[in-house]
This record gives C-alpha cells, sequence and structure tokens, in this order.
C-alpha cells in the first residue's frame, strides 16, 4: 500500500460546497451592503431624497439603515429633512431608483 505525501485530491462535492458557501455570502453581503456602494444606486436614492425635500441637495441627509448589534432592521435607505429636525426620516426602501 502506498503512502501519498499530498494526501487526497479535491472532491467535487467539497468544490460544490464551497462555491455554494461563496455564493451564499456574497449574495448576503450585496443585500445588506451593495445599494451604498454600488454608485448608481445610492445616486438615485440622493435623487429621490432631494426631489422629497425641495430639490436644492442641501436640506436632507440620506443614512443606509441596516441590521445592527442594537436592532434588527430590514436595509433601506432613510430620508432627513434638515429643515424640520424633528421629523423622525422617510424610508425609501432598499431599492429607491429605476
Amino acid at each position: 500500500m502506498g503512502i501519498s505525501a499530498v494526501g487526497q485530491g479535491v472532491q467535487a462535492s467539497t468544490v460544490k460546497y464551497v462555491v455554494a458557501t461563496l455564493l451564499v455570502f456574497a449574495g448576503m453581503f450585496a443585500y445588506f451592503y451593495g445599494p451604498p456602494l454600488a454608485p448608481n444606486l445610492s445616486d438615485a436614492a440622493r435623487r429621490t431624497c432631494n426631489q422629497m425635500t425641495g430639490g436644492d441637495f442641501r436640506s436632507f441627509s440620506l443614512v443606509w439603515k441596516t441590521t445592527t448589534y442594537d436592532a434588527i432592521d430590514a436595509p433601506h435607505w432613510v430620508c432627513y429633512d434638515l429643515g424640520t429636525p424633528g421629523h423622525p426620516g422617510t424610508s425609501l426602501g432598499w431599492w429607491a431608483g429605476p
């Protein structure tokens, strides 16, 4: 019986498992952090928020909210109108663009 110095070869089931795991993590990352990192999605959210607050690009604050250790939230954009400081903000949802 021979002894292998490198061990067994890579099995197809192991490759499938690793690929599936990477796809799941990539999908979760895209769901939780994709819109703020994608220029077209964040620009669309800025345009929508700007239209909601009067259209001068200085009267709003746009925040990406997602799940943290303090709260479990579905990922979404929140538009704050700086002209009304006590207003809690308006949710634009995950996808705020065309």
